[in-house]
C-alpha cells in the first residue's frame, strides 16, 4: 500500500482531518473546505493574506509540464504548485485570518427588517464607483470600503471590474492611494 500524507486543522473549535495519497489532494480538500463554508469570506481572506491565485486554470512550467488550478470562481484559481512547506505557510496564514482578522457579516435579524423599512429610497439605492485595478479595489477593502460587487470587464474579459460603494470618505481614501502609489513608482524611477 503507498504512503498517505495527514493533514489536520482546528477551525473556530472544530478538528478537521484529512488522509490522502497527495499533498496536492490535501490542499484541494482544503479549498473546497472553506469555499463550501462561505465562499465570498475565503476569496476576501485569499487577498488580504495574499494566497497566489491566476486567471487560468492550469500553471504551465518553464519544461511544459502543466498543473491543474482550483478553482475559485469566473477568473479566480489558487495555485497548486507549492511545495509542501509552502502548503503548510498558506495554511497557517489563512486559518489565522478566518478565525481572528475577519467577522463574517451579521446575519439580518427582524429589528434589522423593521429598520430598512423606515430607509428611503434614496438610501436603498447606493451611489456606485467602478474600479478597474485589482491592487487598488483590494486596498479600499482592507480600509474598510464596501465593495458591491464584481463583474467582467467588457473590454477585456480577463479582468474583473471592482463596484465600490461611493463614499466621500472612499473617493478620499482612494485619492490618498493613487497618490501614494504615484510617488512610489517616482521614487523608485529615480533610484534606479
Amino acid at each position: 500500500m503507498g504512503e498517505t500524507h495527514a493533514f489536520e486543522m482546528n477551525v473556530n473549535g472544530e478538528t478537521i482531518k484529512w488522509e490522502e495519497k497527495s499533498y496536492a489532494q490535501i490542499f484541494r480538500n482544503f479549498w473546497a473546505y472553506f469555499m463550501e463554508k462561505d465562499l465570498q469570506k475565503t476569496i476576501d481572506i485569499i487577498e488580504l493574506v495574499g494566497v497566489r491565485t491566476s486567471e487560468s486554470e492550469y500553471f504551465i512550467a518553464k519544461n511544459g509540464g502543466k498543473k491543474k488550478n482550483i478553482f475559485v470562481k469566473d477568473n479566480l484559481w489558487v495555485y497548486t504548485h507549492l511545495t509542501p512547506q509552502a502548503m503548510d505557510k498558506v495554511y497557517a496564514k489563512f486559518i489565522k485570518s478566518w478565525e481572528e482578522h475577519y467577522e463574517t457579516p451579521k446575519l439580518q435579524t427582524l429589528d434589522d427588517d423593521v429598520q430598512l423599512t423606515e430607509k428611503t429610497e434614496a438610501d436603498e439605492k447606493p451611489k456606485l464607483k467602478n474600479i478597474y485595478r485589482k491592487s487598488l479595489a483590494m486596498d479600499l477593502i482592507r480600509m474598510g470600503h464596501d465593495l458591491n460587487h464584481t463583474m467582467r470587464n467588457r473590454n477585456n474579459p480577463k479582468y474583473q471590474v471592482y463596484v465600490m460603494v461611493e463614499t466621500p470618505e472612499m473617493i478620499r481614501d482612494m485619492l490618498y492611494i493613487l497618490e501614494r502609489d504615484r510617488m512610489n513608482k517616482r521614487y523608485n524611477n529615480v533610484n534606479r
